[in-house]
């Protein structure tokens, strides 16, 4: 008696979890008949386990088509789990990988108010590498992993940063007027990634990608750093084509379904 109680209860728990799932992006609402479809679930249990989503706060109808969509519940729940994925904790095997292919430096680095600060690293083991210590603060438009994030900002954020931070000059290739930037910018957006070539330190050069969350935001960005006798014009796109990888990976990890 006791294990027909608890395979009865499974069953109950997994047919829920079923009309949960049948609901997709492009199918974000449905009617009882199509989530009897989709689920192949008896219609006569369907409105049973659907009344008590709908009391739980899982799912929601609407009257006026009666159909019915996720609840507030199920974005609870699922907040709760972007927040606890560290970004770092995700990101630091896949910058290790990224390391060791490349042989040089690679970074990570979010924007805090008008710089972007690195928050993560994974060094070279080359004698002559590069080093972001964790918590330095760099300009957003002198660096790869700034231009990354900065790139995909709104417009009227960009033209805020300028104004307050402008545009400091720290080597001869360092950006320095609107419409120099703003020519970089529109560059980054067309091709998904950002170079710095020797703009922030002379002799260093990096590749840079942005990092998405769930909402498609950019959140973080990620380089290839390293000295730019090594980082030619020539491994420029292979080393752009597996840093955008990288940060694919890292975005689908936090819940980005994009492309």
């Amino acid at each position: 008696m006791r294990n027909s109680r608890k395979n009865d209860t499974l069953k109950s728990v997994e047919r829920a979890l079923q009309i949960l799932e049948a609901f997709t992006l492009d199918h974000n609402e449905l009617s009882a008949a199509e989530i009897a479809q989709k689920t192949a679930l008896p219609k006569g249990s369907i409105y049973r386990f659907l009344k008590i989503l709908l009391n739980k706060g899982f799912l929601v109808r609407d009257f006026r088509s009666g159909k019915y969509r996720l609840g507030i519940k199920v974005f609870e729940l699922g907040s709760i789990v972007w927040k606890g994925m560290s970004l770092r904790q995700v990101a630091l095997p896949l910058m290790e990988e990224l390391s060791r292919w490349s042989g040089e430096t690679v970074h990570l680095g979010v924007r805090d108010g008008h710089e972007v600060v690195s928050i993560e690293g994974a060094e070279s083991d080359q004698s002559l590498r590069i080093a972001l210590p964790v918590g330095k603060r760099v300009c957003l438009h002198s660096t790869g992993i700034g231009k990354a994030i900065l790139a995909f900002l709104s417009d009227e954020e960009i033209e805020e940063i300028i104004e307050k931070k402008g545009l400091p000059v720290f080597t001869p290739n360092t950006i320095s007027t609107k419409e120099a930037l703003w020519k970089e910018i529109k560059t980054i957006r067309e091709r998904g990634y950002a170079v710095d070539n020797e703009e922030n330190e002379p002799g260093i050069r990096c590749v840079a990608a942005p990092i998405r969350d769930y909402s498609g935001k950019v959140i973080a960005s990620m380089s290839i750093s390293g000295p730019s006798m090594r980082i030619t014009d020539e491994k420029i796109p292979l080393f752009a084509q597996k840093v955008i990888e990288t940060c694919k990976k890292v975005s689908r990890s936090l819940g980005y379904v994009g492309s």
